[in-house]
């Protein structure tokens, strides 16, 4: 089985919006076996009144998550601790799944330790900017020849937490250590993501210099004795 791990909040009202959607695309998956864990740092009861609407059709865990609200990384992380299936699958609040059979051909491609998936790009009601994965040495410190959380997919054993130190640099420092511990990624490289801009995303909101500044002394440190 695999476990979706959703990390949600109520992102000035898209939040719902955007989950639902991920819900209908859910449904659809010609794959079947799997579980979706929703942990949600939201104040109101709007999300987790939607996952007992969908719990009828979907097999939703969810879990209101009231630490360290704001932050990504720990929200995700206690998704994780939640998830029950040997595989798990990160998927953002605000992307989505890019047609019925995504799953599939993200668990046909799946051969242990950790996967990346092609993605694209979703704005103004349009797909663009097709996205293909790759990994490299220098990955850690910014250059990210990934994408997002949301293509990854690893096995449920011996889990790494995200750095709850990190914003900007969460997923890359993920992908470095994931490599430290598994090797190369298997790629699927059909698309089966979509990534969703838009103006509430986090990035866009609280992301400035100083932090960016900030975050890559950290990583610098964390790995000067790594390679």
């Amino acid at each position: 089985m695999i476990s979706i791990c959703i990390p949600t909040y109520e992102m000035k009202g898209k939040g719902l919006e955007y989950l639902e959607y991920s819900f209908q695309m859910l449904y659809k998956q010609t794959f079947k076996d799997f579980e979706v864990i929703i942990s949600d740092h939201s104040i109101t009861d709007s999300i987790e009144n939607l996952c007992k609407k969908w719990q009828e059709f979907l097999n939703i865990v969810y879990v209101r998550n009231k630490n360290n609200r704001g932050s990504s990384s720990s929200n995700i992380n206690n998704a994780i601790k939640n998830a029950t299936g040997e595989i798990i699958k990160i998927l953002f609040q605000d992307d989505f799944l890019y047609d019925e059979e995504s799953l599939y051909k993200q668990i046909k491609n799946f051969n242990g330790g950790w996967l990346v998936t092609s993605c694209c790009h979703y704005k103004n009601n349009q797909f663009y900017k097709n996205f293909y994965p790759t990994y490299n040495n220098n990955i850690h410190y910014g250059d990210n020849t990934i994408s997002s959380p949301s293509v990854l997919m690893f096995e449920n054993k011996e889990v790494l937490e995200f750095d709850e130190n990190l914003i900007w640099f969460m997923d890359v420092d993920y992908y470095k250590r994931l490599y430290n511990k598994f090797g190369l990624p298997y790629i699927c490289n059909d698309i089966t993501v979509v990534n969703r801009e838009h103006e509430y995303q986090v990035t866009k909101i609280i992301i400035t210099n100083e932090i960016i500044n900030k975050e890559l002394n950290y990583i610098k440190q964390k790995y000067e004795n790594i390679h």
